[in-house]
């Protein structure tokens, strides 16, 4: 494997900063087809970090993917979630996320995670967290719990947190407050802001970033969401072997973006509002 920046959480568990997220290839080109760009998104980009959830069907691609590679275990990073009042006897993984606080009212957002605690003590999960989790549902959460979630990965469900520049504004109270717990950010949707909205005020200001540095546009959103985010773990799909190459190697070859071009970006997001997925 290439030589990846790690993320270390506050367990202690390091989790490669830059992870491949099923969820969307599962999206783009079905659950069969999806094993073949998980097969290549590990073997040709050297992404070892997979991302996938219950709801979203990608946990048997993943499996399926290790099977035909003749992978071990520990050779890939699972990072998956689990929702509502699902059956949670996983078999062990290295970061399991709770995935949506809305669809636990039933139960409360204190007992859910006092059973992913137990699930940590039992061994079954190397690491715990959260996803779409809102300041206030970290709150209810905190109160009660005798672990701190390791990880609040933005997914798309909830307004405050996909980080790209286009909402950034918007996100930062919620990053801000993650860091100030000493919770990790997995930032989703950092490239919407160019693949979804192209056209707006952040694209030639990346663009002129991108050229300064010899860069790709998507190497500088990337790099950038990584940094706004307290050196958060960063969310990618594509289908394209070159471009996840490249994405990796602005991980681990190519500097950071300096205060001044981080800046920059923000403050050009901050002319447009647009989220990539609405509620669901």
């Amino acid at each position: 494997m290439i030589d990846l920046q790690t993320v270390k959480l506050n367990d202690g568990v390091g989790v490669p900063l830059l992870g491949y997220g099923t969820g969307t290839a599962v999206r783009l080109s079905g659950k069969e087809k999806a094993v073949d760009f998980i097969k290549m998104a590990y073997s040709e980009a050297k992404l070892c970090h997979m991302d996938c959830a219950q709801r979203y069907f990608n946990e048997e691609s993943i499996a399926v993917a290790m099977k035909d590679l003749g992978l071990k275990r520990e050779e890939v990073f699972i990072t998956t979630k689990t929702y509502k009042r699902r059956k949670l006897d996983v078999e062990e993984v290295d970061l399991f996320l709770i995935h949506v606080p809305d669809e636990l009212k039933e139960i409360g957002l204190g007992k859910a995670w006092e059973m992913m605690e137990q699930l940590q003590c039992e061994g079954k999960a190397r690491s715990i967290g959260v996803s779409n989790y809102r300041i206030a549902d970290l709150e209810e959460t905190l109160k009660t719990a005798k672990i701190v979630p390791s990880v609040n990965q933005t997914d798309r469900d909830v307004v405050e947190i996909e980080v790209h520049p286009y909402v950034f504004e918007k996100a930062k109270p919620l990053i801000d407050y993650r860091h100030q717990k000493g919770i990790a950010i997995a930032s989703y949707a950092a490239l919407a802001s160019i693949v979804r909205h192209p056209g707006g005020p952040v694209d030639q200001v990346v663009k002129d970033i991108a050229e300064e540095l010899s860069m790709t546009e998507d190497q500088v959103l990337l790099k950038w969401a990584h940094q706004v985010t307290y050196g958060g773990i960063v969310i990618t799909t594509s289908l394209k072997k070159e471009r996840l190459q490249g994405q990796v190697k602005a991980f681990a070859t190519m500097p950071y973006l300096s205060d001044t071009q981080v800046r920059t970006i923000a403050d050009a997001g901050k002319k447009l509002y647009f989220r990539q997925f609405v509620s669901i």
